[in-house]
Protein backbone atom coordinates (compact mmCIF):
# COMPACT_ATOMS: atom_id res chain seq x y z
CA UNK A 1 0.00 0.00 0.00
CA UNK A 2 1.37 3.39 -1.15
CA UNK A 3 1.72 5.70 1.80
CA UNK A 4 2.49 9.48 0.02
CA UNK A 5 4.92 11.90 2.23
CA UNK A 6 6.10 14.57 -0.16
CA UNK A 7 4.62 14.04 -3.35
CA UNK A 8 7.47 13.10 -5.58
CA UNK A 9 9.14 10.47 -2.75
CA UNK A 10 6.20 7.98 -1.35
CA UNK A 11 7.31 5.29 1.46
CA UNK A 12 5.31 1.77 1.04
CA UNK A 13 3.53 -0.26 3.51
CA UNK A 14 4.76 -3.90 2.98
CA UNK A 15 2.26 -6.64 5.46
CA UNK A 16 1.87 -10.09 5.22
CA UNK A 17 -1.06 -11.57 7.25
CA UNK A 18 -1.72 -15.20 8.07
CA UNK A 19 -5.15 -15.79 5.69
CA UNK A 20 -7.35 -18.06 8.75
CA UNK A 21 -6.60 -15.62 11.08
CA UNK A 22 -5.67 -12.09 9.72
CA UNK A 23 -2.83 -12.20 12.48
CA UNK A 24 0.23 -9.39 11.26
CA UNK A 25 3.40 -11.85 10.10
CA UNK A 26 5.43 -9.35 8.84
CA UNK A 27 5.81 -5.88 7.54
CA UNK A 28 7.85 -3.12 6.68
CA UNK A 29 8.15 0.27 5.46
CA UNK A 30 10.36 1.38 2.21
CA UNK A 31 10.35 1.90 -1.50
CA UNK A 32 8.97 -1.17 -3.71
CA UNK A 33 11.96 -2.56 -4.70
CA UNK A 34 13.53 -5.76 -4.07
CA UNK A 35 15.41 -4.69 -0.83
CA UNK A 36 12.30 -3.75 0.87
CA UNK A 37 10.89 -7.34 -0.29
CA UNK A 38 14.52 -8.50 1.06
CA UNK A 39 13.20 -6.91 4.89
CA UNK A 40 10.06 -8.73 5.21
CA UNK A 41 11.32 -12.06 3.90
CA UNK A 42 13.26 -12.05 6.37
CA UNK A 43 10.22 -12.17 8.82
CA UNK A 44 8.66 -15.09 6.64
CA UNK A 45 8.48 -18.60 8.39
CA UNK A 46 10.11 -21.07 6.12
CA UNK A 47 7.89 -23.91 7.57
CA UNK A 48 7.61 -26.54 3.91
CA UNK A 49 3.30 -26.46 4.73
CA UNK A 50 3.04 -22.75 4.17
CA UNK A 51 1.79 -21.38 0.90
CA UNK A 52 2.34 -17.66 -0.05
CA UNK A 53 0.24 -15.97 -2.23
CA UNK A 54 0.83 -12.03 -2.94
CA UNK A 55 0.02 -10.11 -6.57
CA UNK A 56 1.94 -10.19 -9.33
CA UNK A 57 4.70 -7.41 -7.97
CA UNK A 58 8.05 -8.94 -9.09
CA UNK A 59 10.51 -8.18 -6.05
CA UNK A 60 8.37 -11.22 -4.41
CA UNK A 61 9.70 -13.69 -6.93
CA UNK A 62 13.41 -12.71 -5.19
CA UNK A 63 11.97 -13.56 -1.45
CA UNK A 64 9.74 -16.40 -2.09
CA UNK A 65 9.93 -20.03 -3.11
CA UNK A 66 8.82 -20.70 -6.24
CA UNK A 67 6.89 -24.41 -5.44
CA UNK A 68 5.32 -22.53 -2.57
CA UNK A 69 4.38 -19.20 -4.10
CA UNK A 70 1.27 -18.38 -5.97
CA UNK A 71 0.83 -14.94 -7.51
CA UNK A 72 -2.98 -14.07 -8.00
CA UNK A 73 -5.26 -11.01 -7.15
CA UNK A 74 -8.03 -13.51 -6.33
CA UNK A 75 -5.95 -14.69 -3.22
CA UNK A 76 -5.34 -11.20 -2.24
CA UNK A 77 -8.66 -10.47 -0.93
CA UNK A 78 -8.00 -10.04 2.43
CA UNK A 79 -4.85 -8.29 2.70
CA UNK A 80 -6.80 -5.51 0.24
CA UNK A 81 -9.44 -5.57 2.41
CA UNK A 82 -7.55 -4.71 5.47
CA UNK A 83 -5.42 -2.06 3.35
CA UNK A 84 -8.73 -0.65 2.50
CA UNK A 85 -9.48 -0.69 6.56
CA UNK A 86 -6.20 1.14 7.18
CA UNK A 87 -6.77 4.04 4.91
CA UNK A 88 -10.47 4.23 6.68
CA UNK A 89 -8.56 4.59 10.36
CA UNK A 90 -5.61 6.95 9.03
CA UNK A 91 -6.60 10.05 6.97
CA UNK A 92 -2.91 10.40 6.07
CA UNK A 93 -2.89 7.21 4.06
CA UNK A 94 -5.92 8.59 1.87
CA UNK A 95 -4.19 8.89 -1.81
CA UNK A 96 -4.47 12.15 -3.12
CA UNK A 97 -5.60 14.34 0.10
CA UNK A 98 -4.02 17.13 2.23
CA UNK A 99 -3.61 14.11 5.22
CA UNK A 100 -0.40 13.04 4.90
CA UNK A 101 2.72 13.13 7.22
CA UNK A 102 5.69 14.29 6.26
CA UNK A 103 7.86 12.40 9.22
CA UNK A 104 8.04 9.10 8.44
CA UNK A 105 8.62 8.18 12.20
CA UNK A 106 5.30 9.90 12.84
CA UNK A 107 3.50 8.02 10.06
CA UNK A 108 5.36 4.33 11.48
CA UNK A 109 3.86 4.90 15.03
CA UNK A 110 0.48 5.96 13.91
CA UNK A 111 0.30 2.79 12.08
CA UNK A 112 1.58 0.65 14.71
CA UNK A 113 -0.91 2.14 16.72
CA UNK A 114 -3.97 1.19 14.76
CA UNK A 115 -2.86 -2.23 14.14
CA UNK A 116 -2.77 -2.73 18.20
CA UNK A 117 -5.88 -0.60 18.42
CA UNK A 118 -8.54 -1.59 15.82
CA UNK A 119 -7.06 -4.77 14.75
CA UNK A 120 -6.06 -6.21 17.69
CA UNK A 121 -3.23 -6.89 16.12
CA UNK A 122 -0.44 -9.00 18.19
CA UNK A 123 2.87 -7.66 16.42
CA UNK A 124 6.20 -9.68 16.74
CA UNK A 125 9.04 -8.07 18.23
CA UNK A 126 10.98 -6.24 15.56
CA UNK A 127 14.87 -7.59 15.32
CA UNK A 128 16.79 -5.06 14.17
CA UNK A 129 16.51 -1.86 11.29
CA UNK A 130 17.23 -0.94 7.96
CA UNK A 131 18.09 2.66 6.99
CA UNK A 132 16.16 3.82 4.69
CA UNK A 133 17.78 6.70 2.16
CA UNK A 134 14.50 7.46 -0.32
CA UNK A 135 12.31 8.38 2.90
CA UNK A 136 12.08 12.31 2.10
CA UNK A 137 14.51 14.30 3.20
CA UNK A 138 16.44 12.54 5.73
CA UNK A 139 17.10 8.93 6.57
CA UNK A 140 15.89 6.86 9.10
CA UNK A 141 15.69 3.96 10.85
CA UNK A 142 12.60 1.50 10.15
CA UNK A 143 12.32 -1.31 12.16
CA UNK A 144 12.52 -5.06 10.80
Amino acid sequence: MELRGLQKKPIWLWWGIERSTHRIVAWALGDRGTATARVIGQQLTNAQHVQYCTDQHKPYCAILPRMRHTQSKAHTHHIESMNNKLRCYLARLRRKTHAYSKSAKALLHSILFVWKRKFAAPLQPQTGSIVSPRVWDDSIKIPI
